[in-house]
């Protein structure tokens, strides 16, 4: 048997965090001194506390590494939450390339003399006449992360009617306040045939722009276009919305398009 102090040793992991592991059932010491209340560990636990270890560096929380230290032997099970990681570090991995790019596009302008935010001057924005359009579409209140699901069911449908799209998918966002938890959003897909299941999308006088980068930047171009509003006299008339022209699981960031539209009237 090896002391908690040589396990602690052995295994790079403090006697503080040994002693709260064992707190919580994670694990637990293989004998404990009655009198003196010492804590030892057998060889063999080696292994399960370098698996939490390995398990806490791919960002596991201590309720996820329980369940796996469950299913020690079970590789389809351990196979599936690895998987779930590497998704995420991906994920995260791409928006910190993300940050990286928009830093250096900063550094380069401040270097140059221009100010941070000298990047509103090249948002354009045009006034533009749209066209009654029929959509099928989802609204609810709804958590902004599961617009993706409604929007698969939305495809799915279309594809079940045999319907025919004329645009790329759009978001339409009805509440006055963010609250991307409980927002009034309405998930939508421009389609050619009118029927029960659509409704119309009102045409008229829109203020439009075009995003060629990641969504983390949208509210650059709305802050743009709500100046551009106000300095020619117009006033919002309707839900602003957003047509996706690419699929973000296909594209880079920095590569999607986005067109932004709200409603206007003088």
């Amino acid at each position: 048997m090896l002391s908690i102090g040589a396990f602690s040793k052995i295994s790079n992991v403090t006697t503080k965090t040994l002693r709260y592991y064992d707190e919580i059932g994670l694990i637990k010491p293989v004998y404990v001194n009655d009198e003196n209340g010492y804590r030892y560990y057998s060889t063999s636990q080696l292994e399960t506390v370098l698996l939490i270890g390995k398990l806490k560096w791919y960002g596991f929380s201590l309720d996820e590494i329980a369940e796996v230290l469950k299913n020690p032997e079970d590789n389809t099970f351990i196979l599936s939450r690895i998987r779930e990681k590497e998704a995420g570090l991906r994920e995260a991995a791409q928006h910190y390339q993300m940050l990286l790019s928009l830093l250096e596009k900063d550094i380069s302008n401040l270097e140059r003399g221009k100010h941070i935010m000298a990047y509103l001057e090249q948002i354009e924005v045009k006034l533009v006449e749209t066209k009654p359009t029929p959509i099928l579409s989802i609204r609810k209140k709804m958590n902004v992360r599961d617009s993706q699901k409604y929007m698969m069911e939305l495809m799915t449908t279309v594809q079940e009617k045999g319907l025919t799209l004329t645009a790329g998918p759009m978001s339409i966002f009805h509440d006055e306040v963010y609250d991307p938890e409980n927002y009034d959003m309405e998930d939508a897909v421009a389609i050619r045939e009118a029927e029960e299941s659509t409704r119309i999308l009102e045409g008229g006088l829109c203020v439009m722009s075009v995003l060629r980068g990641a969504y983390t930047e949208l509210p650059s171009v709305y802050a743009k276009i709500r100046e551009w509003i106000e300095e020619e006299g117009y006033t919002v008339s309707g839900a602003p919305y957003e047509i996706y022209q690419t699929d973000p699981s296909q594209v880079l960031p920095e590569e999607n398009i986005t067109e932004i539209y709200v409603p206007v009237k003088k």
